[in-house]
């Protein structure tokens, strides 16, 4: 069984490879930041037989980035992405002006969607649909955990020796489930300083962050469930939970719908935001997306470990200059 699948991008959106584009790596030319390929470099000013003076300057950071606004261009750059003109005065004035880097694919560096991302949001939204459905035979559902829940809906309440419950990735009936990482049709970045929205306050926290997003493309790949392991592998052949309704493309579509429907509603009434009107399949996904999307609707609580506190929902939402929360995808089968 598999589909094959289409994100549409409708708001900004980030994934972070866990990298960061400090000032030595790029420069800035109008509402564009060049991201400097360094053999390129040392080529020019070899050629140029400026490598000297870039020694000298080397070891000071100011002089190094003067240094390297009197000498890139277009030429040494290996990649450009639009900045708003707001963020990049603002980067122009600090030194230590990092960039959060989107995840990219190392060979052709262009931007990539991990079928991990995707198929985590499909996990909390299968969970909250089954655990939705069957919260009256859950034995003290209000004091389980997330794990203990996705214990009992995804390994088929399995327990331990001493009869704790025990997740067990072997019989995880979502190990059934493939997402291939999403490739682009079209893409368009951009490097963006959002805003933090505060619920219930008149003002937005600006919050010194600054990111590469995704703010326009398309992103296809396949999603496919092997069922010879649904009806072979006695452990997830035999979980309660997915009887009546098996893993399956329409099951992942109608807790799709059944989950980000509400975080629509709660989030353009909670923060006063311009969320996308709501459409089959509209999800959230990735960072910054909002602590509600990856948490169970009116049951799991949302943690601030700052303040050591319990939220029926976040507290806050990450918006851009257009008053549009990020993370907001549509996705087509």
């Amino acid at each position: 069984m598999k589909s094959k699948i289409n994100l549409e991008i409708l708001t900004p959106i980030f994934i972070g490879s866990g990298e960061s584009y400090y000032p030595q790596e790029y420069f800035i030319v109008k509402d564009e930041l060049f991201f400097i390929d360094k053999e390129k470099f040392h080529k020019k000013i070899v050629e140029k037989n400026l490598y000297e003076k870039f020694l000298n300057v080397s070891e000071d950071i100011n002089k190094l980035l003067g240094f390297i606004n009197d000498y890139a261009d277009e030429s040494v750059s290996k990649q450009k992405v639009k900045i708003d003109t707001k963020v990049a005065d603002e980067l122009f004035e600090t030194t230590s002006r990092a960039v959060e880097a989107f995840i990219k694919d190392s060979f052709y560096f262009t931007p990539y969607i991990p079928g991990s991302s995707l198929k985590g949001v499909i996990r909390t939204a299968i969970l909250d649909y089954k655990v939705d459905k069957f919260k009256d035979k859950i034995h003290n559902i209000d004091k389980l955990r997330e794990k203990e829940l996705e214990t009992v809906i995804f390994c088929n309440e399995n327990r331990d020796r001493r009869g704790n419950l025990s997740f067990d990735a072997k019989k995880d009936i979502l190990k059934a489930l493939f997402v291939e990482d999403l490739k682009p049709k079209h893409y368009n970045l951009k490097v963006l300083k959002p805003k933090n929205r505060p619920y219930n306050e008149s003002e937005d926290n600006e919050i010194p962050v600054v990111l590469e997003c995704l703010t326009d493309g398309d992103f296809e790949s396949e999603i496919r469930i092997e069922e010879y392991l649904l009806s072979y592998d006695s452990s997830l052949k035999e979980n309660r939970f997915f009887k009546d309704e098996p893993l399956s493309i329409e099951l992942i579509k109608k807790a799709l719908k059944h989950f980000f429907s509400k975080i629509q509603k709660i989030e353009s009434k909670r923060f006063r935001v311009d969320v996308p009107k709501y459409e089959e399949y509209h999800i959230k996904i990735g960072k910054h997306s909002g602590a509600g999307s990856k948490s169970l609707h009116e049951l799991r609580k949302v943690e601030i470990k700052q303040i050591r506190k319990k939220f029926d929902y976040q507290l806050s939402v990450w918006i851009d200059s257009f008053n549009t929360p990020l993370g907001w995808v549509k996705l087509s089968f």
